[in-house]
Order: structure tokens, then sequence, then C-alpha cells
């Protein structure tokens, strides 16, 4: 009895020397992940569009876009750090229709710009590892919410597009009225006001706007929620290497930092996480979808 006693201390005595190496350990696996911003969330964005996880979806084919954005309200350009955004004006205007979401309407909150240093490492989504110059998202939302905020707690809240930036010798004549004042928003956090863009024609016209993915994601801005139903559009719409240029001067940094730093305006690719592509195109797509 005396030597099983003794062990029994001995085993106590060790687990009370573990105790703190334990959570000395805790604290460490914490701190790392905060570090690097671990990510548990399942339906990030972007993703890479890989032909392996994409199947074709009959019921997308022949799907119909109805815009009817307003071309002649007052924009606000705004540099937030993280991407060139537009403010679209806040009411409860019906701007987008789909007809494969025919009990829904849509109302465009924002329209954001991201890019990078090379012609083909400035989208956020990349096509089988390919990536593209630039990618722009129109951020909508569902007018059964009064708020954006609200919508993103809704599995239907969200509709976003995103259609590449291919990279050209030619301005894009579109961009020309963005081009005027985007030296007014250098740096972070300031804004200008944004007049005669007409965001329609930054989209694929009616015969373009038939082939494109969608998938379930999230915001590829803070705050990253997940409730975002993406639609890309297979083609491209084009940017020349000026106008290019001119978004890569802008800022990270705020006016009155010491040190300027040049904005990173792409989100890493995201794990799919066993999601599945739809298509309303057959030539890249190898998955089946689920029966």
């Amino acid at each position: 009895m005396p030597q099983i006693n003794e062990v029994m201390e001995r085993a106590n005595k060790a687990k009370q020397n573990l105790v703190p190496v334990f959570n000395q350990c805790t604290q460490k696996l914490d701190t790392l992940g905060k570090i690097l911003q671990v990510n548990v969330n399942p339906k990030q964005s972007p993703i890479d569009l890989l032909p392996s996880i994409t199947a074709h979806d009959p019921a997308l084919e022949g799907s119909q876009f109805k815009f009817g954005y307003d071309e002649t309200c007052q924009l606000i350009l705004r540099n937030l750090g993280s991407c060139l955004s537009i403010k679209y004006p806040d009411n409860n205007s019906h701007d987008v229709s789909i007809s494969f979401l025919p009990d829904e309407q849509f109302h465009l909150e924002q329209v954001n710009f991201h890019w990078g240093t090379e012609p083909m490492n400035g989208s956020e989504h990349t096509v089988a590892a390919c990536g593209y110059a630039g990618e722009i998202h129109f951020i909508h939302r569902n007018l059964k919410y009064p708020t954006l905020d609200l919508a993103s707690k809704q599995p239907n809240g969200i509709v976003a597009f995103a259609v590449f930036l291919n990279e050209s010798h030619d301005d894009n004549l579109n961009l020309i009225p963005l081009m005027s004042v985007i030296t007014h928003v250098r740096y972070n956090g300031t804004e200008s006001g944004l007049y005669s863009l007409r965001i329609s024609n930054l989209l694929p016209g009616n015969e373009k706007n038939k082939e494109f993915w969608v998938y379930e994601g999230s915001e590829t801005i803070e705050p990253f929620r997940e409730a975002v139903k993406w639609i890309i559009f297979r083609s491209a719409v084009p940017i020349s290497s000026a106008q290019l240029e001119k978004l890569r001067e802008l800022c990270k940094s705020r006016s009155e930092d010491e040190h300027e730093e040049k904005m990173l305006s792409i989100r890493p690719i995201q794990p799919a996480n066993s999601r599945l592509i739809r298509s309303s195109f057959k030539s890249v797509a190898q998955a089946e979808l689920p029966q």
C-alpha cells in the first residue's frame, strides 16, 4: 500500500506540473491562429473555378438578366483600402431581375474593383488556375430585406455578379468617367462624386451573358459574410494598360500615414470545401449534378 500511495502522489504531482505546460501550449496555439488568421468557415470566396467541381445545369441554359440601373444618378467613388468601390444610391429601386430566380428582385448596393500587378494575376476568382487582369463585383441586396446587413443574414439575401477584366491596348470608353476622378481617391478613406458612368455597360451584353458559373460563397472584403450567391460571367470586358496603371496607383494607406503603401485588392483563393459549381454551359463541366 505505501508503494501505491507513493506512485499516486507522484502521478498527481506530474499532472499538476503538466497543467501550466498545457495552458501555455493552448495560448501559443491561439496566438498562432490569430497571426495566421485561420479561417474555418466553409463557404469563403473567391475560389478557383475548376472543371472537376463544375456541373452543367440545364436549368440555367437560356437564362435572362434584366438590368434597370439608374444611369443618371450621382454615384460615390470610394477608396476602401481593400478595393475601389462605387456606392449606389440608398433606396429600394428594383435594379435587376434574374430568370432562374423568378421570385426575387434585387437592388444594387455597390460596385467593387479588384486588380493586380500583372495581366493575369488581377482577378480574385480564377478559371482552372488562370487569372485575368482584374475583376468587377456588382453587389445586390434582395429587396425582401431593407438593408445589406439584414440581407447578409439570409441565404437568399445577396447576389453578386463578377465580371473579369481583360487587359487591352485601347481604353475602355465606359470607364472614362471613373478614370477622370480617380486621382481624388488616391488614399484610403477618400471619396469623390462620380457622374455619367453607365453601370450596365460594365457588364457583358445580352448575347454574351448566357454563359456563367453559379456557386454559394462569401464577400471577398471584410467582414467576409457567407451569404453571397455568386454569378460569374464567362465573357470578360476590356480595360487598357493605361487604365490599369491608374488603378495601381491607389493606396491602402491613408494620406496622413508616414509610409505610402499601394493597395492590394485581391483576396487569396479560398478552399472549395466540397462545394459544387453550376454552369450554364457544358464545355468545361466535368462533375455531375446531385440526383
